[in-house]
């Protein structure tokens, strides 16, 4: 905790996690593009302090494909231009604001096509499956572990602190993703589904995966990309994503995820998770 207050962040909790050896570390929001840096900061003091005692920290999405995965978890809430909370309403969507409301529709209409960028390893998708407390479809639950975009729990009581800590949760990404392009990628798709003047699905309370793909459909849910080919094929098709970016960037980031597919392709699963454990 102290390293963290050292670096400038504002430390809120590490806790002991499912997995073995596995720990959570949460720091307070930061402001723009300030989370993403304070996020490499984490991680760089993290793998530093286990240096110094002889460990090895990982940031790997999953380490056993028996066991749990690694997900990153990305909190976002609005301010308005005088600084006031502006997330929630008691009247919207599950406490959703019309911005948030607008916002998180976007991300679920483009999560297929951003999920290249937040969830970017080979091994990333052996996480996002049904029954692992991460992501699958492209589906806004309320208080749902299992979602893709959650409205969070929150412990407050009175309006003016309801309205602060209300936020939602980008649960699609993991920690082989830069958080600066991850977090230009949700951003992106929240903003755009603002400027389309989206509505978002309704929370979903049930198992989607126990539903059939007509009822899926019917009901406007997909499944997740299941492999990397896929996501980056996905990527690459959409006019729209690509187009939140330079012309130079997707070329070359298909180019490097695709070599580093060839790379591993002649490695079983036990081999593929050993590599990114020493990789991040």
């Amino acid at each position: 905790m102290a390293h963290l207050a050292g670096a400038g962040l504002s430390p809120d909790s590490i806790m002991k996690e499912y997995g073995p050896n596995q720990y959570e570390v949460v720091i307070g929001p930061e402001e723009g593009v300030r989370a993403a840096d304070a996020a490499v900061i984490v991680r760089e003091l993290t793998r530093a302090t286990a240096r110094h005692a002889n460990q090895h920290a990982t940031f790997a999405p999953i380490l056993d494909s028996a066991s749990v995965g690694n997900g990153v978890h990305v909190h976002m809430s609005f301010l308005n231009a005088d600084g006031e909370p502006a997330t929630y309403d008691a009247d919207g969507p599950c406490g959703m604001s019309e911005v948030t409301a607008a916002f998180s529709a976007g991300v679920l209409k483009y999560l297929d096509s951003i999920l290249a960028l937040t969830a970017p390893s080979v091994v990333s998708y052996l996480r996002l499956i049904p029954h692992r407390w991460s992501a699958a479809y492209n589906n806004l639950g309320f208080r749902d572990r299992e979602a893709s975009l959650r409205v969070c729990p929150i412990t407050a009581k009175d309006p003016i602190s309801i309205a602060r800590q209300f936020n939602i949760e980008y649960r699609a990404a993991d920690a082989a993703a830069s958080p600066h392009l991850a977090l230009a990628a949700i951003v992106h798709a929240g903003c755009q589904g603002i400027e389309e003047g989206l509505t978002p699905p309704e929370p979903t309370e049930e198992d989607l995966s126990l539903l059939s793909p007509d009822d899926l459909e019917a009901r406007g849910f997909v499944r997740l990309p299941e492999m990397l080919e896929t996501a980056l094929d996905l990527f690459e098709a959409n006019d729209i994503v690509r187009g939140w970016f330079p012309d130079v960037f997707a070329p070359v980031y298909l180019a490097h995820k695709r070599a580093e597919i060839a790379h591993v392709i002649e490695m079983d699963i036990v081999e593929r998770c050993a590599a990114y454990s020493q990789t991040y």
